[in-house]
């Protein structure tokens, strides 16, 4: 979380309402809009005090067939632009919400060791608790800053003009009318699918998260952001439909407030008995009264709709705003293209005691296709030394070499190019089986390519019978694929990767072993790579030719001398 606080609520607004300078159109537009609505809602009142005395005896007969007309005109034009200002407004707000929302996922992505323990409940926080917070805030702002500030300045104008003593006793008298406001209740039903979709999603993100290590190697950040990206526009087709409901409900509410007030009409009576109000002046000013209800209403609430946006952007700024480390490419950076896959540990050594991480210093060489299989009782020390091996943590001492060159002199694309992490859980894109396959945004292999490590992996077995085989979307076919027949799209994807180094991840859940077609898959897997293996179930460390637990290495520890 950033140290630095925004200074003031303006700053966070400005940020806001100039995050994409290509909605100022749209801004535009929403003034142009709301003035038309204030103009046409200020003249409403005074149509209908003409019209009242044109219907009275010894009115005007011919006025009396243009006036309704005129009105007519005037509350179609009053609908129809505020109905435009709302759905721009939407439209606006809607745009920004999905690019904040991708762009949070790209932050988290940025450097996975960051923001991999991520938990639902904190996924949750930042995408949906504080963009919802914000999005039924800053409609209500944006309308009201708009449409309903321009309207109670022209009704009141109207309604001064005419008489400021009775103006100002129709405002005492509105101000009890804004205690009906309970009724404006989202509908329960839809707010319960809302709420399932949110968790759904946000166990989608908390996965994603969790294997952020795989997607970092495999750069396959871009496939995992358009992924999620159509997940929020799912939900947020739902978004509307519940906001629709809530227009509806807002509207009973006027209603049921226009209806308290009629019993001021007395004293309107009253005034017109005693000559001390013109009947037109009369009709004018509780036109006026009612019109204003709901503008004065939404106006009350501006510190707290401020207040609301203000914690939402916030949240939302304060994660945008970390710096992040990501991995510098260096021009003059070593070259080994495919590595043969030894590993070596020179006085390395690692210390983080608020995480309460430690490894004493050793020494430690892994020849190439040696499967290791890492057994301390504490997860985070093997995933630890995973993470050193794919340079996503830095040792405090020492270094580390893949067939004798240090990882810190190579280059990104080299070291993601030869590494490789698979785990039982990772989450299938919703695209064809192909582009699972062929997974992140460098690989570029043909259907041969993609063919052979489907066979490789015994996944061709039931992609055969798949609709279209390869060309198949997953989440889009009838076909529901078990756990080991995910697992082995993973490991094809793996094999069409063609790491000199594999690490086996089952820290969080565990490979179907069940399945012999899965497990030949695995063996295939191990064979002819350097394997890390994270994991605790015998039928896992049997694949392995070596036990190695990382904190009993010591300065002159050997991965041949080691106890198996």
């Amino acid at each position: 979380m950033s140290d630095k606080r925004p200074v003031t609520q303006i700053e966070l607004l400005r940020r806001f309402l100039t995050w994409n300078g290509s909605h100022r159109t749209s801004f535009i537009l929403i003034i142009i809009i709301s003035s038309l609505v204030a103009l046409s809602a200020s003249l409403i009142p005074l149509i209908a005090g003409q019209l009242f005395i044109q219907i009275l005896p010894g009115g005007n007969r011919q006025l009396l067939q243009v006036f309704p007309l005129v009105l007519a005109v005037l509350l179609m034009t009053v609908v129809i632009a505020s109905w435009s200002g709302y759905y721009v407004i939407h439209r606006l707000l809607d745009r920004f919400i999905l690019d904040i929302r991708t762009e949070m996922i790209k932050k988290l992505l940025i450097l996975p060791l960051a923001r991999s323990s991520f938990s639902a409940d904190t996924i949750s926080s930042y995408f949906f608790k504080s963009i919802k917070n914000l999005y039924y805030s800053a409609i209500s702002l944006g309308i009201c800053l708009s449409r309903d500030l321009l309207v109670a300045v022209g009704l009141l104008s109207i309604m001064i003009w005419l008489n400021p003593d009775i103006t100002l006793f129709i405002l005492t008298a509105l101000v009890a009318a804004f205690f009906i406001r309970q009724i404006l209740h989202i509908n329960a039903h839809q707010r319960n699918i809302l709420d399932q979709k949110q968790r759904e999603v946000s166990k989608v993100i908390s996965k994603t998260l969790r294997h952020s290590r795989i997607i970092f190697l495999n750069k396959g950040d871009e496939q995992e952001v358009g992924h999620i990206r159509s997940m929020f526009k799912q939900l947020q087709l739902v978004s509307l439909k519940q906001i629709h409901q809530t227009g509806l409900l807002e509207l009973l509410a006027s209603i049921l407030l226009i209806g308290t007030l009629t019993g001021f009409l007395y004293y309107f009576l009253q005034q017109l008995t005693l000559d001390q109000l013109a009947v037109e002046d009369a009709v004018a000013f509780f036109t006026a009264g009612l019109m204003l209800v709901y503008p004065l209403e939404r106006l009350l609430r501006v510190g707290l709709l401020l207040k609301q946006c203000s914690e939402a952007l916030y949240l939302i700024f304060s994660l945008l705003d970390q710096d992040f480390e990501t991995t510098a490419e260096n021009r003059h950076a070593v070259q080994i293209g495919r590595a043969k896959g030894k590993l070596r540990f020179e006085e390395v050594s690692y210390k983080d005691y608020p995480r309460n991480l430690w490894l004493s210093r050793f020494n430690l060489e892994i020849p190439s296709g040696k499967k290791i299989a890492l057994i301390n009782q504490n997860i985070r020390i093997n995933q630890l030394f995973a993470d050193l091996v794919c340079g996503f943590e830095q040792p405090s001492t020492g270094r580390i070499l893949l067939d004798d060159q240090n990882l810190n002199q190579m280059s990104h694309a080299e070291l993601c190019s030869n590494i490789a992490w698979i785990a039982p859980d990772e989450e299938l894109l919703n695209d064809t089986v192909a582009a699972n396959i062929a997974y992140g945004s460098v690989r570029c292999s043909n259907e041969i390519e993609i063919t052979t490590a489907a066979h490789a992996s015994q996944a061709m077995e039931f992609i055969c019978k798949l609709p279209h085989g390869l060309q198949t979307k997953l989440k889009e076919c009838n076909f529901v694929l078990s756990d080991d027949q995910r697992q082995r799209i993973l490991i094809a994807r793996v094999l069409l990767k063609n790491p000199s180094i594999v690490i086996l991840d089952e820290s969080n859940t565990c490979f179907d072993t069940d399945s012999a077609f899965l497990m030949r898959a695995l063996h295939r897997l191990l064979n002819n790579h350097t394997v890390l293996i994270l994991s605790s179930r015998p039928v896992i460390l049997d694949l392995a030719d070596q036990l190695l637990d990382p904190d009993s290495l010591d300065a002159s520890s050997m991965a041949n001398s080691t106890a198996s």
